[in-house]
């Protein structure tokens, strides 16, 4: 691997991980931030009454982030076809840091305490947020061929749950200075990402940085001899409804609607269900939460690198959904015990997180460099936008549903949404799965010819 591909593969990992660890910000801290709203220490009159309105109105912010979020995906990943990818990115990085802050500190430093004003910030946040993902994706797509493409995209996707990980030990180390420097230390580190990103890497291989004049005049005559974009991308961009068209896209974008729920609901009421639940430190609920993000990044790469043994990836897919209904029933009757808390919340991890990171990962760019698009790199940032975009419309509904299924029938009864969800999610895919299985045993037999990664385009659902 050259070091320029070394360079790009650490520094997309890196800054997705930043905009992850900027989401944690608020996920960490709900206690605190809860206990800020209905005190009147500051001078400033109560934002809420009680406890259950405020609980509801982070679970509404939750949900107004994802709605906001899913509705730009579809926008920045159509756009990021047309744009060059890497300065999206930047630009949604250095949004983030501006908004996060907005969000977080301003209301504190102020006395300034108004749901609007929340929502508002919020909902801008959600919006620059969903600058990152389908801009990366299309740069990994740039750099990185088909050769072993489930292991590194498996390895590479983990940066979700590093970010994770990363984003509450961070919180967990700022919160006793007061919750607000949590988004102000987290804006600060995804701003000087942004300067990384823009600095250090280009959006494809034929993007170089050519140094001198005659090496100047050659590219600037190419450039006017070209109707080419200056990244050198081949076909022309795709419009939404053409891309969920492609082979395969309506299949995961339905599976990923109801994963992604899943998926984020541990993302943003982890820490709190087991502050409520089991009445420990916010802290050390933030640091117990990693577990399930080292399960996410186990079940990543472990799933990336067998996929590319098999040649197909929903089989294993399926599977780890399947696995993912017991683990959510072992883990809704896990009990206050720390270490077995742990232990399952990682068997959780593996089978929900790792999964979700192999559809928006792997499989994205899969479906955006299927046989059907015949050769058009121009397509991966819509289609990897649609892909997370439903499953960001998914999501946000669910951020609605759960404090009141909490509220109503208990934490255990979050759970058993849960696994009912999975359940659907592999019923989406599973026509795919048993048309793969089959392909499977033709090539065991020696009837068909071995095509590794063929996922998306071997077949119509």
């Amino acid at each position: 691997m050259s070091s320029r591909k070394v360079m790009v593969f650490v520094v997309t990992f890196v800054s997705y991980g930043l905009y992850h660890a900027s989401r944690k910000a608020l996920s960490g801290v709900k206690s605190s931030i809860k206990a800020d709203w209905l005190s009147n220490s500051s001078g400033h009159a109560p934002l809420f009454t009680n406890e259950a309105d405020a609980k509801h109105f982070l679970g509404s912010l939750d949900a107004i982030f994802m709605a906001a979020y899913a509705a730009a995906l579809f926008f920045w990943g159509w756009l990021g076809d047309r744009l060059n990818p890497k300065l999206v990115v930047a630009a949604g990085m250095v949004g983030s840091a501006v908004t996060l802050t907005l969000f977080g500190a301003i209301p504190k430093w102020f006395n300034f305490y108004h749901a609007p004003y929340y929502i508002m910030t919020y909902v801008a946040f959600g919006l620059v947020q969903a600058c990152g993902w389908p801009s990366e994706i299309a740069i990994m797509a740039n750099w990185f061929g088909k050769g072993n493409r489930g292991f590194v995209m498996g390895v590479w996707a983990a940066c979700q749950p590093v970010g994770n990980i990363f984003g509450s030990i961070f919180t967990a180390m700022v919160l006793p200075l007061g919750y607000q420097y949590t988004f102000v230390f987290n804006s600060v580190l995804i701003a000087l990402g942004a300067i990384v990103v823009v600095m250090a890497i280009d959006s494809s291989p034929n993007e170089e940085h050519e140094d001198g004049v005659e090496a100047n005049r050659i590219r600037l005559l190419r450039r006017s001899s070209s109707s080419e974009p200056h990244h050198n991308f081949h076909g022309e961009p795709i419009s939404l409804f053409k891309a969920v068209l492609l082979p395969g896209v309506l299949a995961y974008c339905i599976c990923n609607a109801c994963l992604k729920l899943v998926n984020y609901a541990f993302f943003f009421w982890l820490p709190l269900y087991l502050t409520d639940a089991y009445h420990w430190e916010e802290s050390q609920a933030d640091q117990l939460s990693i577990w399930y993000d080292f399960g996410g990044i186990i079940g990543s790469v472990l799933g990336g690198y067998i996929t590319d043994k098999m040649g197909k990836r929903s089989p294993l897919i399926v599977a780890m959904l399947v696995c993912s209904i017991g683990s959510l029933y072992f883990y809704a009757h896990v009990g206050p015990h720390m270490f077995w808390n742990a232990v399952v919340m990682t068997t959780v991890g593996v089978t929900v997180s790792g999964p979700y990171n192999l559809i928006v990962g792997s499989i994205s760019i899969d479906l955006g460099s299927q046989p059907a698009l015949a050769g058009n790199t121009q397509a991966m940032s819509t289609v990897s936008g649609l892909l997370d975009g439903t499953g960001s419309a998914g999501s946000a509904v669910g951020q609605l549903l759960i404090p009141i299924i909490q509220d109503d029938l208990g934490w255990k009864a979050v759970f058993y949404v849960f696994m009912l969800l999975n359940g659907f999610a592999i019923l989406a895919i599973l026509k795919r799965c048993i048309i793969d299985l089959k392909s499977l045993r033709k090539l065991r037999s020696g009837e068909e010819s071995p095509l590794l990664n063929d996922e998306a385009g071997d077949h119509e659902d």
